[in-house]
């Protein structure tokens, strides 16, 4: 059996929302991501100081957690799109941990395109078996059903693929 571990960070629930709905629909581990200094996700400033981070390819400082990717068959792995890049505890996440050769699937959860940003994130994990990607624009407000159904329908094809 594939051992299947769901990697995400989320500040407002998008990308939690599809963790939650990918994890209810296969067998896998699932770990959030949780920075030690959090933006604050009902302030504007987080806009300025999100992109900032984002643009300058910060890497803040992640609570410790005891979960070891390297020991998965696939890493999924789900962020928000900041400044059109991945969001920067997504990139302390990727510094840590070398998925070369891996099997790794990805999400971004947007409120443009995403287009930019999937390329960038595709780009850090070139070394990485990257089996299928998918983005999803603002999931909990444009039709949360119908994006759940999404998710769900692309895990399953995931999984065939490993």
């Amino acid at each position: 059996m594939t051992k299947i571990l769901i990697v995400y960070y989320s500040l407002t629930g998008n990308t939690q929302f599809i963790a939650e709905a990918l994890r209810d629909s296969v067998e896998a581990d699932i770990l959030e991501l949780k920075p030690i200094k959090e933006l604050n996700a009902d302030k504007g400033t987080r806009f300025m100081w999100g992109g900032f981070q984002s643009t300058m390819k910060k890497t803040p400082e992640l609570m410790d957690f005891d979960i070891n990717p390297l020991e998965y068959d696939l890493v999924i792995l789900g962020t928000p799109v900041w400044a059109w890049n991945i969001s920067p505890p997504m990139r302390s996440f990727l510094s840590k941990f070398d998925l070369t050769g891996k099997n790794v699937a990805l999400w971004m959860c947007h409120a443009g395109d995403g287009i930019k940003a999937m390329i960038r994130f595709k780009e850090i994990l070139k070394s990485a078996n990257i089996v299928e990607s998918i983005t999803f624009q603002q999931p909990l407000k444009n039709d949360s059903d119908t994006n759940k159904e999404r998710a769900i329908d692309w895990i399953k094809s995931v999984e065939k693929k490993v």
